[in-house]
């Protein structure tokens, strides 16, 4: 029996790049059937507007004017979601979809729970890049683990472990896929990484956290991080 899958997208400010970023997942479609679930939260540049319009039969939208954030608008797209995985990426030309049909043969062919890749060749700000591996580095040390990149936003979630961490677990609203990856590995599940090139470049406006905020929000996380690590709840 095939499993049904979700496609989850998360949008903001993507008016430039939104419908061919569409169409280029839907063309996905001649080789593994999907819903794609898209959630806008809070546009202010015409993304709105221009979803509104490509509403189509194999799409699920949640089009909202107010912005929700990061953390509220990924748990709302796995909240719209059904079936039995959730394929989620980020938006804004960061990766290339075709990967997900190469990488669920593993996902499969593994029996895993989590796939969930790290980002190579990567060009957007160093400091990011530099913060990426800071980051890396100080979760592999508290929790004793040899993982690439916990905050890759490219990853195949088995939908129903997702949901039981989601129900069963607190979140820092910053991070949010990084926790999601922890408590994936403290309840044992099958995790596997890959590399995925990063596209994004130094001179786009990321979705993500503000450069200004990134060093206080890293330093709060440290202390989210030993929380988790104290965590001996199961789902």
């Amino acid at each position: 029996m095939k499993k049904k899958i979700s496609f989850l997208i998360l949008v903001n400010n993507e008016a430039k790049t939104i419908k061919k970023e569409i169409s280029d997942i839907l063309k996905l479609k001649k080789k593994i059937n999907f819903r794609l679930i898209i959630v806008q939260d809070g546009s202010s540049d015409g993304t709105y507007e221009i979803l509104n319009k490509l509403i189509k039969k194999d799409i699920r939208l949640f089009n909202k004017r107010d912005r929700m954030g990061y953390y509220n608008a990924f748990r709302k797209g796995v909240e719209l979601s059904e079936g039995d995985v959730i394929f989620f990426s980020d938006t804004g030309g960061k990766y290339d979809y075709k990967n997900f049909i190469k990488f669920y043969k593993y996902y499969e062919k593994k029996n895993l729970d989590l796939l969930a890749c790290y980002r190579i060749d990567r060009e957007d700000k160093l400091l990011r890049r530099i913060l990426t591996l800071f980051y890396t580095i100080i979760i592999n040390s508290i929790f004793f683990l040899n993982f690439k990149d916990y905050d890759c936003g490219f990853k195949i979630f088995n939908r129903s472990k997702l949901l039981k961490i989601l129900k069963n677990y607190n979140f820092d609203k910053n991070l949010i896929t990084s926790q999601i990856f922890l408590y994936f590995v403290k309840n044992k599940f099958n995790i596997l990484q890959l590399p995925i090139k990063y596209k994004e470049k130094k001179n786009r406006n990321s979705r993500g956290i503000p450069t200004n905020k990134i060093i206080p929000i890293i330093i709060r996380s440290l202390f989210n991080l030993i929380r988790i690590r104290l965590d001996n709840k199961t789902s």
